[in-house]
């Protein structure tokens, strides 16, 4: 009889440890007492998260908090909106799911931009290399007539914001004006071709390399060797090709090899942007569907001539802008935005077509735009001395 009591605390005690355990585990879930209804209920999480950090957090037009922060919230629609001054807001509406985790991942952009020349000579013919760490260019009006040729500018940081100059890697000559060459860079980004004269019996085409100067008596004309050449490089392109689309469901793959045209792939390989050329519906779930998916509007139905981004790990496809051929799109290196012209606006967007913000409005010639590989920056092709004959130079934007 003496022992009863001990037998009956250790049984409350058990009762009370499971009870406590699956509470703090629907608390991690997201659940959360209501007194009204005297029972747990269910909440969807919101993290708040942006870039930069300590930024003000709006639920509905009220202001709630300050990034980073995650709150528990009841399942349902929310306009989000995340401020800082100096920023351009951030705009979303979200709904959150019972017992999901929906994450804003906002990347702010300066509301004013802040441009700084990277060349003052004049450039023609600037052309990103496939790596996105280099820019090549050619210099035709130079102090010196030693000056004047092809440069490559490494788009690297490094540390106490000592980037390197241009490099010269070849020098014009009377024989070899490299300011009309058409330039072409390896799949590899190793080698830089540079065609003089195409299509004619004096066709001259150099193989150079961008880390060295090639002086011009040790240029060697490779025009006997360019289909080899061409050979060689296209198998390399079309190799890289065939591993992006293995990840595609069947009819998505079949899209970017049949109806669709310039097709990219974002940094990380997880998104695909392309140009539809033929009316076609994507089926619903063509991968098995993941939890806190992202909820905005989609566009399964394609029309030609317009621009795509399709999500291979959500099953996500979404209308983007329509095709201009003056004004391609291109990736942000982050994977999540794409960068746009409108006009005489640089527009860059999120993958699913919302926050679309303008974060310079003025001169740039050719289209030229280009990011810097870490995003920090984008680069331009100018000419801001008000008229000059003189050839533009090359800026960047600051983007932090």
């Amino acid at each position: 009889m003496r022992r009863t009591p001990r037998l009956l605390i250790a049984i409350v005690f058990l009762i009370a440890l499971i009870l406590g355990i699956a509470f703090t585990i629907k608390y991690a879930k997201g659940y959360r007492p209501s007194l009204k209804n005297r029972t747990l209920e269910g909440t969807g999480l919101l993290a708040a998260n942006s870039y930069p950090k300590g930024a003000t957090v709006f639920l509905n037009d009220r202001l709630t908090t300050a990034t980073d922060d995650t709150l528990n919230l009841p399942p349902g629609e929310y306009l989000v909106k995340i401020a800082k001054d100096g920023y351009i807001p951030w705009e979303k509406t979200l709904k959150l799911e019972s017992e999901l985790v929906t994450q804003t991942n906002a990347r702010l952009f300066p509301s004013v931009p802040n441009l700084k020349p990277l060349t003052f000579s004049g450039v023609t013919n600037p052309l990103p290399s496939p790596d996105g760490e280099k820019i090549v260019f050619s210099v035709n009006d130079a102090t010196t007539d030693t000056k004047n040729g092809l440069y490559v500018l490494d788009l690297l940081d490094r540390p106490f914001s000592l980037n390197s100059d241009p490099r010269q890697i070849s020098r014009t000559s009377a024989k070899y004006d490299l300011a009309k060459a058409q330039l072409v860079w390896s799949p590899d980004s190793g080698q830089i071709l540079a065609s003089l004269n195409q299509g004619e019996t004096n066709e001259i085409n150099l193989l150079l390399s961008p880390l060295n100067f090639t002086d011009i008596a040790d240029f060697k004309d490779v025009t006997a060797r360019l289909p080899v050449i061409f050979k060689e490089w296209q198998d390399i392109q079309a190799k890289k090709f065939h591993e992006q689309l293995k990840p595609l469901p069947e009819p998505m793959q079949l899209i970017a090899t049949a109806s669709a045209q310039m097709v990219a792939f974002s940094p990380d390989e997880k998104k695909m942007l392309y140009v539809a050329t033929a009316s076609a519906q994507l089926a619903e779930n063509l991968i098995p569907p993941l939890p806190a998916t992202s909820t905005q509007k989609e566009s399964r139905q394609l029309q030609p001539n317009n621009y795509y981004i399709y999500d291979l790990e959500e099953d996500k496809n979404f209308f983007i802008a329509p095709f201009n051929q003056d004004a391609p799109i291109i990736w942000y290196p982050d994977s999540n935005h794409v960068i746009m012209v409108d006009g005489k606006k640089i527009i860059i967007a999120e993958y699913d077509a919302t926050n679309r913000h303008t974060v310079y409005a003025g001169p740039f010639a050719q289209n030229f735009i280009f990011p810097w590989p870490n995003g920090s920056r984008l680069i331009i092709l100018a000419s801001l001395n008000g008229g000059s004959a003189r050839a533009p130079n090359l800026y960047s934007i600051n983007l932090k």
